[in-house]
């Protein structure tokens, strides 16, 4: 769908829903005002159990912990349907989604796309993949701890993608629900640019003490061509999709108390379609998959165990593409089959007044192998291998009055049992690493008002499987139409420090501002650098010497009577690589990292029940390759979004949504990594029901 005339279309489309309201009785604008209320309530005093796996308030913990809620999820416009577009505009976050079928390539600390986790219910995910296999529609809340979370939580030992992930500069939790008071049903359409039709369908209830909830989605998409020009994605036609999702979960209370609750949650995504040409067709398949049991062995004791399953199952065609007129049959196809299953056990003891103490092992091992089959010739496995990652932790959270004083130890045993590299025996067939960690932090009160806080850590990660091996050979470099990503057997290990100091104000009564400053140091830090962009190819390599980012961050929110909310933020970064011995490297900034990122947003509950929330994201430039020679720098600039949503009684309270999605409104197509390219101003109308 073209939409040529941005501004009077989405104007006349908001003249309709206000005059809308002679046709509609009023909605109690009560619970417009109390989310809003909600949002700006005491905001030490919430809940959270990011930073300690236990339910604490955030007066209680060091570190800085983003919340996002529903409230927020139905006032932001996530175009690519990726769950890291709703974090977007938290400071430090430099997301850059690549397409709605690519995965998230930000920048997270200051340091990097690798340096920042994602979870789900305490559970590590892949942080580039998961975000856009898992429904929105799933989650109940987002927290996301800004800075060092290497001691409670350990590295995701994904194989694929950019490879192993570490929290050194935080991590981002997906909380599901866990308690249901009522039964409701959630019915969603919508239909936008590009053809693109979406339907949803939510369900959650309680039955005795069962809480379960279950939510099925379809969505279909033309889409559009999101190749930078002469991108070596050399689409010739629209790159349809198609995509699948759906999950169930629940919450028992094995006593009337609450005090021992088994909780599940099972996710499936079927992903296909093509990129723009014959033969480029795909075919990925995500299962995820938690358990978790939690029981109270005292008043001060508490236990926790949690086990799930990673299933990812990636399938494409690869044709014989050159150059126009090249040949355009179909060459191979190429497959990843990984499988992560991550484990935690942990106890919570209460001591002292509000102190806590935790201690805990998980383990994790991980399956990723790789295959090749040419046309009309048998399947051959190219990588395969085995990696595990067991760790013992311990940290200590002590209240002293205004004080709060944290420590933690984490001891690392990681193994790889390589059996195929390349398609061949390795020449090193075992590697192993024992590391120790630790985490460190402080917090005093001056008063409810004005708090200061600080904290470090420290982190290890071992290349993975994909870095060492690659997806092509390196004698492919540079041969037109071998895109992928080329080996390096001799990388080395990684190391990395982080550090933060800041404060958190109230001020006015109601205007919040938080100041933190950040410093993040790796050591043979492994980055990705762009090798090539026509054909696209890409090599991890050791920085050599020390990667440091550095920075601040300011952000401050407000609430305006009981109607209106606005935030801002700013982050600054300067991220550098400092190796001497290398000329071409030394002194250039790391590889997606934006010097400066900025966002803006303001969303008001305004006359006759109409919702108006508009945010604004300024992104600065970065570079995809540390090679002062070969790299090339990208400016993202502004990305305006807007949402108008209407509501409407119907009987029995039931509830009726109209709403209006307005991405890109200033149609910026700003280049992103890789040869990516943001496809710009698109429309989405819809509605949804509750009842």
């Amino acid at each position: 769908m073209k939409i040529q005339l941005r501004l009077p279309v989405i104007l006349m489309l908001i003249t309709i829903l206000f005059s809308s309201e002679v046709l509609s009785q009023d909605i109690d604008t009560t619970r417009f005002k109390q989310a809003l209320k909600m949002s700006f309530e005491d905001l030490l005093q919430i809940k959270i159990v990011t930073a300690s796996k236990t339910k604490r308030s955030s007066s209680q913990i060091t570190q800085i912990v983003d919340v996002v809620s529903k409230y927020h999820f139905d006032r932001i416009v996530a175009d690519k349907r990726n769950i890291t577009e709703y974090i977007q505009y938290l400071p430090g976050a430099a997301v850059k989604v690549l397409s709605r079928n690519d995965a998230n390539w930000g920048a997270y600390g200051g340091i990097g796309p690798k340096y920042n986790t994602f979870m789900l219910g305490g559970l590590p995910l892949d942080a580039f993949i998961d975000p856009q296999s898992i429904d929105i529609m799933a989650i109940d809340r987002i927290e996301i701890q800004r800075g060092p979370a290497s001691v409670l939580y350990p590295n995701y030992l994904s194989q694929d993608f950019s490879g192993n992930q570490s929290p050194l500069a935080g991590t981002v939790n997906l909380i599901l629900k866990d308690d249901i008071e009522r039964a409701m049903t959630k019915i969603s359409l919508d239909y936008g640019s590009y053809n693109t039709c979406r339907g949803q369908v939510y369900h959650e209830n309680k039955i005795n003490q069962l809480s379960f909830f279950a939510g099925l989605s379809y969505e279909a998409s033309d889409y559009t061509n999101y190749g930078s020009e002469d991108s070596w994605l050399n689409m010739l036609d629209d790159p349809s999709y198609k995509k699948i999702k759906g999950f169930v979960g629940g919450t028992l209370d094995l006593d009337q108390s609450k005090n021992h609750q088994l909780s599940f949650w099972g996710n499936q995504t079927f992903h296909w379609g093509n990129l723009g040409r014959d033969n480029r067709d795909y075919d990925y398949k995500y299962s995820l998959f938690n358990f978790k049991y939690s029981g109270k062995l005292t008043d001060k004791i508490e236990l926790l165990f949690k086990s799930g399953v990673r299933w990812y199952k990636r399938e494409w065609e690869e044709d014989a593409f050159v150059d126009p007129p090249g040949d355009y049959e179909l060459a191979k196809n190429t497959g990843v089959d990984q499988t992560i299953i991550p484990n935690d056990l942990s106890i919570n003891i209460d001591h002292l007044d509000n102190s806590n103490l935790t201690v805990g092992v998980d383990y994790q091992h991980a399956s990723y192998s790789t295959w090749d089959q040419p046309k009309a010739q048998t399947k051959t496995i190219k990588n395969d291998a085995l990696v595990s990652q067991l760790g013992f932790y311990a940290q200590e959270e002590l209240h002293l009055d205004k004080l709060t004083l944290r420590g933690g130890l984490r001891l690392n045993m990681i193994r790889y049992n390589i059996d195929r590299v390349g398609g061949d025996i390795p020449g090193e067939e075992e590697k192993s690493w024992d590391k120790y960690l630790w985490s460190a932090g402080a917090k005093y009160r001056f008063s409810e008002k004005f708090i200061l806080f600080s904290n470090a850590g420290s982190s290890f990660m071992s290349p993975s499987l994909k870095s060492i091996a690659g997806t092509i050979p390196l004698s492919a470099m540079y041969v037109p139409g071998q895109n992928g990503q080329l080996p390096n057997p001799d990388l080395n290990p990684e190391k990395g420090l982080g550090f933060d100091l800041g404060i958190n104000s109230q001020l006015f009564g109601v205007l919040y501002l938080n100041i933190r400053a950040f410093y993040t140091k790796i050591t043979n830090a492994i980055i990705d650098n762009a090798v090539s962009e026509d054909p696209s190819q890409t090599q991890s390599m050791n920085a050599g010497g020390e990667t440091i980012g550095q920075g601040f961050e300011i952000s401050m929110h407000q609430k305006i009577k009981d109607e209106i909310e606005w935030f801002a933020n700013l982050t600054y970064t300067d991220s550098k690589i400092d190796d001497p011995d290398d000329n071409d490297k030394d002194g250039t900034e790391v590889p997606f990292v934006p010097e400066l990122v900025s966002n803006f947003g303001i969303t008001a509950n305004i006359a006759g029940n109409v919702s108006l929330s508009s945010w604004v994201h300024f992104g600065g430039k970065i570079y995809d390759s540390s090679s002062k020679e070969n790299r090339k720098s990208f400016r993202s600039k502004e990305l305006v979004n807007l949402l108008i949503s209407k509501g409407f009684r119907l009987k029995n309270n039931d509830e009726l949504q109209v709403f209006i999605k307005a991405y890109n409104i200033t149609n910026n197509k700003y280049e992103m990594p890789w040869q990516f390219r943001d496809p710009g101003f698109n429309l989405t109308f819809g509605a949804s029901v509750s009842f």
